[in-house]
């Protein structure tokens, strides 16, 4: 039955409440033997004699009187009743410690003490079944709450309860014994559920059933796993829909704890089947399931498992409150809260656990029966409820509101200063309702307005702290609109109060704290615009504590053009320093200017940016997400304006001394127009960059009912600093005749370090592993959509095609996939498979083609009944095909195998080949392999005359260069098997061990170059997946000391030398311009002579004491043991990947059993 809207006074309450909870104690201090016998138990002295306390008319009067508004008068009275008498019972304490002979008694921690034992019995009279849980888990007793303030008392209910939970699973026997106790109380929990609340009310929709432990025989064959099942929990939970009775529901559901020696301390839970329904228990009240599971997950110290990543559980109680209960704050003006519908739900993920709370406050505000000044100015009456929602999260700590717009992960702890001495720490307790007051931002809607010229639209209560309560701030602001005539209105956000609490270092002031008012400047500003020629508006926002300022405008123009306007200034950098950065993106939309060809011009945009870069990882995830929308030609930048400056911050973020520029433009094609094409060109400089962006929209035969509706978002990277071209488009809602299509395309080549060259669309081969790299783009050409389209409408069943093609500096790839999946109940499905992969490797030439099919009937992913076929293509020499059939029945697998070699055999490396000491000559006696190269440290101040054709080509080295040998046709410093197709003739291994200019030997550094392995190298298929197409290996070398390299003659010929001589008329007199310091400043800044390598403005840069920069050794690779990840023997390392390998082989030749003892690492994993 739905409540009655019922008022009361909510000091009242409160006073009812203390006083129920004192009343025993006034009783016991005012009879001299209870007295005595508490003070005993206290390990205090009793005064003796009767004691009189204060009397408490006022405050008794207040309580019995039957109003359900506020008196002030008899509520001040009251409260002053109630301050004497704490202030007297605080007094007969202190008197019973200084009584005392025991010095280290602290009259405040046992005044505590005897409160938080009136508040222990409190409870048991009020709630005796709260009390009994309370001692039944052993959280907190009578004793445990008199040895401590109120801080013992939560930390011993919330903290140490789980701290005792925790120490108990060390072992198999101590995680039984925490399992019995709480596991117990969790299925008691169940049966009273179904017990009292399902079959009181006759309920036959849901079904409970649960149990605990497994008693296994003696004879058991599987003694431990009937140890582990013993400790946990199984239950299931059916549901019978009264509208669909053979639509029956169950999940299953299995979990319990895990011992730290058996890999960690952790919960694990086995989740099986799905469940997402509600069930009405009354008509107020119900329980909502929302339950999924596919496997095993774990939370905990220990690794996850690799399945149940979708895991979920979620509970919600609601309690529908129709007509709720209001309590009275004030009558004058008249101001009531109250108590509405709520929900309470329970959130377990892989990843989180999470308890969440949403009520409805209703809010009453109005002038109530009072009349004349100031009272009219109030509204009659303003009834709202307002919602509200709290929760803690693992994730997110404790949140206030939905959470959305907070962190993803827990808050910095923030503490406070002075001095430099560190802050104070707060106490448990303190730390809990500094996060909740921390959290509080009401906004209480209003929505009035007088006379339509003024109008008041939300009440904001904003609460704060700052270290261990040394600042504590209320904000109460209004958000506001005034309308000047039907054209003009202007809006503000958050202009009000601050009332700012300050800690003193003594006790005056207000409870300690002096209070420091101010005016709350707003947050933003806004205008709209509503007349015959101009319509639109635009918001303003400011933050002064972050030096962030950001806005947005949009203005329609009647017949002309739709001006669009972004913006983000920032005056505090990122290190907290003072400074300026800025972005501003502007668009124009108009009427289409035809161009040729059938195409439009539509609009036209700019960005500007000053002190900022791009980040072209964001890009490229905002391709996939639609996120570029925020900077080619943005929809509604004023509804939008939070998720637009959001993507901007990411996308261009703040970098002193870089600055963008760009232009936009939209065409359109067809009448009406059927394609659009939104592109945009940013540079950035003076680190030179080029990006394009670009989205193309088709919908075919028209917008409104298009068949084909595809949309290409996409990505262009010209890097002239890291040497690389880069192309990434991705479809997005992009569908066939309502059908999803999906895919990507990646493009890329890089002319620095490792040349690069490969174009992928839809992703590449399975089995490979040797990514392109792009330099500063880890992400490229990973995670790509193959090109696929979903067929069959909805999510079950569900057939869907994809395909791929890639092409690499050696190898090309393609592949296609076929799959229908059909859901059934309790997680039966239909599944089917059928695909196809190429792989064709250019040096040395290969191939491999596998197909793969299957269809089975699944439980899950578990297989009841199915037919598997996979078989693996390679050739041309020799041609091998291998692969198995297998065939499953509930738990029997039956497996039939098959492979095959014929044709030619590889093909034997022929004796006969070039020599390579004769390649290696030849590449030493090579003049372009040589450069000379300047030293770190030398500049060259000169330009040099470039050598006349037909001059004999001959190598000029500066006196203190530096001078470098590097070729890239044999590897040095390898072991070379064979060369391409042919075996070596004699060498197999060449290595520059020193270098001599006259009869002094030089230092040299080992220079690096890609090659091949596969051509020098003997690859199984399978390294050949795996490996890398290009590895750096040593190519030659460098000379450190080449200002020993005096070849020349130190003595020039003589030269004669000619001269022109000119003479020049006269300038005109020039008037001198005087420019300002700061325009020279800021000009010179960015001038050739200040760019320059030699620049005074670059050297000033490099402090003296600067820290060394920071090198990434390459420390090489080694072979370490599986068991312990030490180096095995100590004597396997080498630098390179495909030395090791060779050194890896030739052991498992030796000694076969090490395959699964040894493994190569790089030598930073290696255990000490």
């Amino acid at each position: 039955m739905a409540q009655e809207e019922q008022n009361s006074d909510f000091f009242k309450v409160l006073l009812t409440g203390i006083s129920d909870i004192l009343k025993p104690g006034l009783g016991i201090l005012q009879d001299s033997e209870a007295r005595a016998e508490l003070f005993g138990t206290l390990g205090l002295t009793s005064t003796g004699g009767p004691i009189n306390l204060p009397a408490t008319t006022n405050l008794d009067q207040y309580i019995q009187s039957e109003s359900e508004e506020v008196d002030t008068f008899q509520l001040v009275s009251a409260i002053a009743d109630l301050t004497a008498l704490s202030l007297a019972i605080e007094g007969i304490i202190r008197a019973g410690v200084a009584a005392g002979d025991n010095p280290e008694f602290a009259a405040d921690e046992i005044y505590q003490s005897f409160l938080n034992v009136l508040l222990m019995d409190f409870i048991r009279r009020q709630s005796p079944e709260v009390y009994g849980m309370v001692n039944l888990f052993q959280v907190v007793t009578q004793q445990s709450a008199a040895e401590g303030g109120m801080n013992n008392f939560f930390e011993d209910v919330v903290v140490d309860f789980f701290k005792r939970m925790g120490k108990g699973l060390e072992s198999e026997e101590s995680t039984k014994a925490v399992s019995d106790t709480v596991f117990v109380g969790f299925v008691i929990v169940l049966f009273l559920v179904k017990k009292y609340i399902l079959e009181k009310h006759g309920s036959d929709t849901l079904q409970i059933k649960a149990g605990y432990g497994y008693e296994g025989a003696s004879t058991s064959v599987t003694p431990n796993a009937d140890k582990i099942s013993n400790r946990f929990v199984n239950y299931s939970v059916t549901i019978n829909p009264t509208a669909d009775p053979d639509n029956e529901i169950t999940l299953f559901n299995t979990f319990g704890f895990i011992p730290q020696q058996q890999g960690g301390i952790a919960f694990i839970t086995d989740l099986s089947g799905e469940v997402d329904f509600t069930l009405p228990v009354t008509e107020d009240i119900s329980f909502k399931f929302d339950a999924s599971g596919e496997g095993v997950f774990r939370i905990g110290t220990s690794p996850e498992a690799s399945a149940g990543k979708n895991n979920k559980i979620k509970v919600t109680y609601k309690h529908d409150r129709k007509k709720a209960d209001k309590f009275s704050l004030m009558d004058a003006p008249v101001i009531k809260l109250g108590f509405g519908t709520y929900s309470i739900a329970m959130t377990v993920t892989p990843d989180d656990f999470e308890i969440k709370v949403n009520f409805e406050m209703p809010f009453e505000f109005g002038r109530g029966d009072k009349t004349g000044f100031p009272w009219d100015l109030l509204p009659e009456k303003i009834d709202e409820k307002i919602p509200i929602g709290f929760g803690y999260s693992l994730k997110r700590d404790f949140f206030f509101g939905d959470g959305s717009a907070g962190s993803s992960t827990k808050p910095a702890e923030t503490t406070a200063s002075s001095g430099g001495a560190a802050a104070e720490e707060p106490s448990f307790v303190a730390g809990v309702v500094a996060k909740i007051l921390n959290a509080i931002n009401l906004r209480i809607p209003i929505h009035k307005s007088i006379g339509d010229i003024v109008g008041f639209e939300t009440l904001n209560l904003r609460t704060g702290v700052e270290g261990n309560f040394d600042k504590m701030k209320l904000e109460t602001s209004l958000d506001f609109w005034v309308k000047f005539g039907p054209v003009v209105t202007i809006s503000i956000s958050r202009l009000g109060f601050n009332l700012n609490m300050l800690k003193r270092d003594d006790n005056g002031g207000v409870l300690g704290y002096d209070m420091v008012p101010s005016i709350k400047p707003p947050n933003g500003a806004g205008i709209r615009i509503n007349a015959e020629v101009i319509k639109g508006g635009g918001f303003l926002y400011f933050d002064d504590e972050k030096g962030e300022y950001f806005g947005s405008l949009e203005l329609e123009f009647k017949n002309l053009f739709t001006l669009k306007a972004v913006g983000i200034i920032n005056t505090i950098m990122p290190d907290g320093s003072k400074g300026f950065s800025m972005l501003i993106i502007i668009t124009a939309e108009f009427s289409p200017v035809q161009l040729g060809f059938g195409f439009t011009l539509i609009a036209v945009g700019g960005l500007l940016g000053i002190d900022r870069t791009m980040e072209v990882e964001v890009l490229r995830a905002g391709i996939r997400t639609n996120a570029i929308k925020s900077v080619l030609f943005p929809e509604d930048v004023v509804g939008n304006i939070t998720r637009i400056i959001n993507d901007i911050r990411q996308i261009f973020p703040i970098k002193e001394d870089q600055f963008l520029v760009g232009l936009m433009g939209k065409f359109g094609w067809g009448s009406p127009t059927l394609l659009h094409i939104e592109l945009g060109f940013i540079i950035e400089f003076p680190n030179p960059r080029v990006v394009i962006l670009g989205v193309i929209k088709l919908a075919l035969p028209t917008e409104d009912a298009a068949l084909l509706k595809l949309q290409v978002n996409f990505l262009g990277v010209i890097d002239f600093q890291n040497k690389f071209i880069y192309f990434e488009a991705h479809l997005f809602e992009s569908m066939l005749v309502g059908f999803p299509l999906t895919g990507s395309l990646a493009f890329a080549v890089a002319w620095s370090g490792q040349n690069i060259f490969a174009i992928s669309v839809g992703g590449f081969h399975p089995d490979f592993r040797d990514y392109p790299t792009v330099p500063t783009l880890p992400g490229a050409f990973r995670k790509m959509a193959r090109i696929g389209l979903s067929l069959l409408e909805g999510g079950n069943p569900k057939l869907t095609i994809e395909c791929y093609f890639a092409v690499t500096s050696n190898s090309v790839q393609f592949g296609a996939k076929l799959e229908l999946l059909a859901k059934g109940p309790f997680s039966f499905n239909l599944y089917g498979m059928l695909a196809f992969d190429a792989l064709f490797i250019f040096d040395p030439f290969s191939f491999i083609i596998s197909l793969e099919a299957t269809l089975a009937i699944r439980k899950g992913t578990s297989v009841l009944f199915g037919i598997h076929f996979k078989g693996r293509l390679s050739g041309p020499t020799p041609w091998h095909v291998e692969g198995e059939v297998s065939f499953s029945v509930l738990f029997f697998d039956v497996t039939i195998g098959f492979s095959a070699t014929w044709g030619d055999p590889t093909p034997s490396v022929v004796s006969a080949t070039e020599d390579l000491l004769s390649i290696v000559t030849r590449e030493l006696e090579a003049l372009p392999n040589w450069q000379a190269l300047y030293s770190e440290n030398q500049h060259q101040y000169v330009t040099l005359k470039s050598l006349e054709d037909g001059v004999d080509a001959s190598l000029i080295l500066h006196p203190f260069g530096e001078l470098k040998f590097s070729q890239r046709s044999i590897p040095l410093n390898y072991n070379i098997e064979k060369y391409g197709t042919k075996k070596p003739k004699d060498e197999k291994r060449f290595q520059i061990s020193e270098v001599k200019v006259g009869e002094d030997v030089n230092q040299i550094d080992l220079q690096k170059e890609f090659f091949a392995p596969g051509h020098f190298t003997q690859l199984t298929e399978k390294e050949k997946l795996n490996r890398k197409s290009y590895e750096e290996l040593d190519s030659g070398f460098k000379l450190k000391d080449s200002n020993k390299l005096l070849t020349a003659d130190p003595v020039l010929d003589p030269t004669v030398m000619d001269y022109e001589l000119n003479y020049t008329e006269d300038d005109e007199v020039k008037v001198n311009l005087r420019l300002p310091k700061t325009g020279f400043n800021h000009m010179s800044r960015l001038a050739a002579v200040s760019k320059s390598e030699i620049a005074w403005n670059r050297s000033a840069l490099n402090a003296i004491n600067k820290p060394k920069e920071v090198i990434l050794n390459d420390n090489g690779y080694a072979i370490a043991k599986t068991s312990d990840m030490k180096e095995f023997e100590g004597q396997f390392r080498a630098s390179t990947l495909a030395e090791i390998n060779k050194a890896y082989e030739a052991l498992i030749s030796e000694d076969p059993e090490l395959v699964s003892k040894l493994q190569i690492v790089e030598s930073f994993e290696l255990a000490n």
